[in-house]
């Protein structure tokens, strides 16, 4: 038996890489929730605000956004220069900085389309119908579909059927017209007679609808014109006028025509946690990255604390040193918390730079362009463990130049180029395309996949096969 030393590496885990690791698969919204709980828990924690850009979401200095300045949306005359800094060249770069123009002009309606109509029911309808209309858009689905049954509102307000069904029909008439109806079905015929009223008119249109409903879905033209009595030029022809004129969810069609608020009752926009710009500097080869909440959660150390610290340091007796010792574990957990927060952002910048460098040509030209990558191989080139890639991308959101909010997972997933060239495929084609007719066209361009897989892609893009398109 003999003693010796001996000098290996070992990996040992730490409380810093316990919470850092915990921070870094955190979404937007839980780290914002962690956050606030260490600011309510540790009063030597502070939080130093940050404005931003309500427009692009970059921090804001004097008032001034440096990208929005930049990208030439101020044309009102010119303000000081604003230095920004670039955490990945270290620098600093001068912008000319313009007066921001009024806002409030640029924000998203928030009218939604329950409004909308029961704007319109008070110049329609008698007071007194004006709850029962409110009850009925108050039912309205996503869609503009009603979901209520009409005894049970008649019983609700103690009227009969008869006046219920008055209401529904004119709500039926407010723009947009069919909203209000019990079906797809039942607003194509409502809109039709609308437009019948007006003047315009498809003799086919109404035998189709309401007869050979079924038959029009499967896109079943010779069997339609054979018990209509026509041909299937006119068939089609019909349906062409249904598609041109008419819509089976109205509700939908007006919002997105009028670039309003979407009816759905609860949408959500996820934030990006990493945002890819086009880079103006030829040396930052050709993108720029920020981390939005790298700035936003700016935390330090609270300097009144670190003043009372001192004192109850230099004045510590036995009746003080309890409290000594528990504002020194105050502080240890607030130094903690901030170098964990700030690995999260170092780890998601270095991700964001080898993702950037490695799908280069999907930033420029689309997912078509994307090239496969594993999450184990963007950790072998990081030098880090597989397991804080998985942690890195979980829940987060990017933000790519052309503007889309995506998935950070996205960038890993090998199906998207395919997926793309479907849709390309699917929109360019002259007659529908079966899915073993996209499956060869795949192979042709070096895409070898199995019919039941572009079947598989083809229902994750929600695009209907061949026989129903």
């Amino acid at each position: 038996m003999e003693l010796s030393q001996v000098l290996e590496q070992r990996l040992t885990v730490t409380p810093q890489l316990i919470m850092a690791n915990m921070l870094l698969q955190l979404s937007s919204t839980e780290l914002e929730r962690a956050i606030a709980e260490e600011l309510a828990e540790n009063p030597v924690l502070e939080l130093v605000e940050v404005r931003r850009c309500p427009r692009c979401g970059l921090a804001m200095s004097d008032g001034y956004c440096p990208s929005c300045s930049r990208s030439g949306f101020h044309t009102e005359k010119e303000g000081p220069a604003y230095r920004e800094y670039s955490a990945d060249s270290e620098s600093f770069s001068e912008y000319n900085v313009t007066y921001e123009d009024d806002g409030i002009s640029r924000l998203a309606s928030n009218t939604t389309l329950s409004d909308h109509l029961l704007h319109q029911a008070r110049l329609s309808l008698p007071p007194q119908d004006l709850p029962i209309a409110a009850c009925l858009v108050g039912s309205l689905d996503d869609h503009g579909f009603l979901c209520c049954e009409l005894d049970e509102v008649a019983s609700l307000f103690g009227v009969d059927r008869t006046r219920v069904e008055n209401v529904v029909s004119a709500i039926q008439e407010l723009d947009p017209v069919g909203v209000a109806a019990k079906g797809a079905r039942e607003c194509l015929l409502i809109q039709l007679e609308h437009l019948c009223r007006e003047g315009i008119e498809q003799p086919l249109a109404k035998a189709l609808i309401s007869d050979h409903w079924e038959a029009l879905g499967k896109q079943s033209f010779a069997k339609i014109a054979k018990a209509i009595g026509t041909t299937a030029g006119e068939v089609q022809a019909a349906l062409q006028f249904i598609k041109n004129n008419l819509n089976p969810f109205p509700a939908h069609a007006y919002w997105v025509d009028l670039h309003e608020s979407p009816p759905q009752r609860a949408a959500t926009y996820p934030r990006p946690d990493i945002i890819i710009r086009n880079s103006p500097d030829s040396s930052d080869e050709g993108y720029e990255i920020e981390l939005p909440g790298a700035q936003a959660y700016r935390l330090c150390i609270s300097a009144s604390y670190l003043e009372a610290l001192e004192c109850l340091e230099v004045n510590k007796t036995s009746s003080t040193e309890r409290g000594w010792e528990r504002w020194e574990a105050f502080y240890v957990g607030a130094r903690l918390f901030i170098k964990s927060v700030e690995q999260r952002w170092r780890t998601l910048y270095r991700l964001a730079r080898h993702l950037v460098d490695y799908q280069r040509d999907s930033l420029a030209y689309g997912d078509k362009y994307l090239k496969p990558l594993t999450r184990a191989q963007l950790a072998d080139v990081m030098g880090v463990h597989e397991s804080t890639v998985s942690r890195a991308v979980a829940s987060k959101y990017v933000q790519l130049p052309c503007g889309r909010i995506v998935p950070l997972a996205r960038f890993f997933d090998g199906s998207a180029p395919v997926k793309e060239i479907i849709k390309e495929l699917i929109a360019q084609e002259n007659k529908p395309l079966s899915d073993r007719e996209i499956a060869e066209r795949l192979a042709q361009r070096g895409h070898h996949v199995a019919r039941r897989t572009v079947a598989k892609y083809r229902n994750a893009l929600s695009i209907l096969p061949s026989s129903l398109r």
